[in-house]
């Protein structure tokens, strides 16, 4: 008889305090430990309302370390957070092998873009071409001459570009 008191009481006093120590962990904010917000900063901000913006009104601002180019930010700051923007370069343009930090996602609008990914021979994307490369991934990346190239990208954190053979930032 002692043995099943026993057994009640450890039940009972297991289930008295999970439920509480439960509880608390379900309202506590996910974003609070360092690794949480670290990914809540690299994620795009929620859309709300609604955002239409011609091509002619777009805000292009020269690109710095990259002569001739251009840049328009759609949203976020590309210096410190997730973002989305784009990017007119000359025909003709070059960037040697370089890395970012950040993953991006993007789309040829115009021109022909030329990516050699990882060491493998440049590939030419058309408009309307998609590519993404994780953070880290080392490339070079160009506009064929003919036409200057105009692409979007989204990325997953401020821009930073690391010359692989310099290994400074841009």
């Amino acid at each position: 008889m002692n043995t099943h008191r026993t057994i009640t009481f450890l039940g009972i006093g297991s289930v008295a305090i999970l439920v509480p120590l439960l509880w608390v962990a379900g309202t506590q904010d996910p974003k609070s430990t360092p690794a949480k917000a670290a990914e809540a900063k690299a994620m795009p901000a929620k859309i709300t309302g609604a955002t239409l913006t011609p091509a002619a009104d777009l805000k292009w601002s020269p690109m710095d370390g990259l002569a001739g180019a251009e840049q328009s930010p759609l949203w976020g700051d590309p210096t410190k957070e997730a973002h989305g923007i784009f990017y007119k370069w000359p025909a003709g343009t070059k960037v040697p092998l370089h890395t970012h930090t950040f993953g991006d996602r993007g789309v040829v609008i115009s021109g022909t873009m030329t990516l050699a990914v990882e060491g493998a021979p440049p590939k030419k994307l058309p408009p309307g071409s998609y590519f993404s490369l994780a953070g880290g991934t080392q490339h070079a990346t160009g506009c064929e001459e003919g036409a200057p190239c105009v692409f979007f990208i989204q990325r997953e954190g401020k821009f930073d570009a690391v010359m692989v053979d310099a290994g400074a930032k841009k």
